[in-house]
Order: C-alpha cells, then structure tokens, then sequence
C-alpha cells in the first residue's frame, strides 16, 4: 500500500560551510518549497496549416526556486547558523553565504542547492516563544528518495528549549516604550538579483529537467532593516502620535529574559507614527534603520544563553 508524506513528519538540515556543517533545524509546519520552469511557448499555425491552434512548448529554463519556513529561537545555539546566514555578509565581500537545505520524509527526500535567505522575520508575542521566520531562493530543486544527507549521523538535536518572551523593552530616541506594548515586529530583507544564465549554446542541450538551465550565481543589491512598534494611548504617554523623526537612537530587547534573545541597537534610525483609531486608540512606529557605517551582525544579535 502506498503512504504518503505529511508536513509534521518532515526534518529540516541545513549543510553549510567549508568542511561542510550539518545542522538539523526544529521547524513548524509552516514550511513550503516550489520550483517551476519557463515555458516559452511558439505557435504552429500556418497560411496551410490553420487547424494548428495550439502553441507547442519549448521548455529550457528553470526558475529560481525558493522556500519558506518558521523556526522557534531555543535557548541552546542551533538557530546560531541560520542567524548568521541571514544576518552577516560572505567573508570579504559584500555578499551572502550559500547553502544547501534538505527536507528528509520518511520515505523521500528535497534538496535545495545554493540557497540564500531573502527574507528573515522576528517574531514578537508577549508570553509567546519566540520564533524566527525565513524566507529565500535557491538554483536547484531535487526530489529523490535516495539522496544522501552528508554528516546526517552527526546532526544530533540534543536538548531543545525554546524560549519565551518574558522580557520586550523598547526605546525610540530618548523615550523608553514599556507601557502598553502590544506589537514589536523586526524584518530584514535580502535584495537579491540571478545573473542571467540562459545562452543559445546551454539551450541546445537540454531534452529534461536534470540538463535544464538553472540559475547560479547572484548579486545582493540592496539590504531593508525595519519594523514597526504597536502601543497603545494613555493619559501619561502621547508625545510622538502622529510625527516622525531622523537620525535617532533605536533599542529593541525581546527574549527569555534581559539578558537572552533577539537585540537590536541603532544609532541611526527613522520613524514614522501614526494613530490607530480603534476600540482603544493605539500608535504605531513604522522604523527602518540607515547606519551603513558599521556591520549589520553588531546591531542585530541573538544571545541563546
């Protein structure tokens, strides 16, 4: 009898690294992986042949593929990898680090080369674990059931605690934002572009998938650090509703405690604020950060212990 392959029992393990690093990841089921390819169809029609209605297909290209998923921040060091691929640049130049993802089933196996992350989320829910989302593309899908997972035996889990967020202080410029909090949400984003990689010479050797073009290398153009800070109006706290500012200080701390969890520390930062007109009237801080002077991994850390 044929069994299939549910969400909840898929691994996720990252290979990474020179030698290569295997780290398996604790995932959610919000997980998601595609590739598709480019049909670039042509029309058979004819002046003698006008019943060819239907355009054939010349299929030659892959586009990248590209995942998603969610994974909770533990209070040991595993997510220290995939952090690091999202947050620093590739060792002396200005781009990021790759690696390969496999999603082992217990009778099948994805493997995703030369992934890079484009998108990476941090979630922030008081008295809620905290949880890191990530999104990214990569040149190749594979699915087959006999692919090999280097350095599987070692990939060992151990003991995994996740951490709540006990502790969420915020400052923006000079005002510390403790009361009424009810949102924090920190976002970076990867501005990545493939090198075009289609050419006449490639095209004529591909007759299937595996001998498809795929894409290979790319160029990180632009990087996003923002977010937005939800509170709400009282009496005592009301003094930046509807304004925005430049060049401002910035502090974000959310983790198991002072000392543990996501930190963000900026000098220079803007923000807008606007109001919320609800049942109880809020404001929200959408910021984004501008500092280019020093490297993003000393302004966004995460400590697990």
């Amino acid at each position: 009898m044929a069994t299939y392959n549910f969400k909840k029992e898929a691994e996720l393990y990252i290979v990474h690294g020179s030698p290569a690093v295997t780290t398996r990841l604790d995932v959610t089921e919000d997980i998601s992986f595609s590739q598709t390819f480019t049909d670039k169809t042509y029309s058979k029609k004819t002046l003698h042949a006008q019943h060819k209605l239907h355009a054939s297909s010349n299929i030659k290209k892959a586009n990248p593929a590209s995942f998603d998923f969610t994974i909770p921040a533990l209070t040991q060091d595993s997510l220290d990898t995939i952090f690091n691929l999202l947050v620093d640049f590739k060792t002396g130049t200005y781009t990021l680090d790759t690696f390969d993802l496999y999603i082992k089933l217990p009778n099948d196996v994805y493997k995703l080369e030369k992934c890079v992350i484009t998108n990476g989320t941090f979630i922030i829910e008081k008295l809620q674990n905290l949880k890191l989302g990530i999104q990214g593309q990569a040149s190749k899908l594979t699915n087959d059931s006999t692919i090999t997972i280097p350095g599987l035996a070692g990939a060992t889990r151990g003991t995994r605690t996740e951490q709540k967020v006990d502790y969420l202080y915020v400052k923006v410029d000079s005002t510390d934002l403790i009361q009424g909090l009810y949102k924090v949400g920190i976002e970076l984003q990867n501005d990545i572009k493939w090198t075009p990689y289609q050419t006449v010479n490639d095209a004529l050797l591909v007759t299937n998938a595996a001998t498809s073009m795929y894409p290979s290398n790319f160029t990180l153009e632009k990087r996003i650090l923002s977010g937005s800070i939800g509170q709400y109006v009282t009496s005592d706290f009301n003094n930046d509703v509807q304004t925005w500012k430049t060049d401002v200080p910035l502090i974000i701390k959310a983790g198991e405690s002072a000392t543990q969890g996501f930190r963000f520390d900026a000098t220079n930062c803007s923000f807008t604020n606007r109001s919320g007109v609800e049942d109880v009237f809020t404001q929200t801080y959408d910021w984004k950060m501008n500092d280019n002077t020093t490297d993003l991994g000393s302004k966004l850390t995460y400590i697990h212990t």
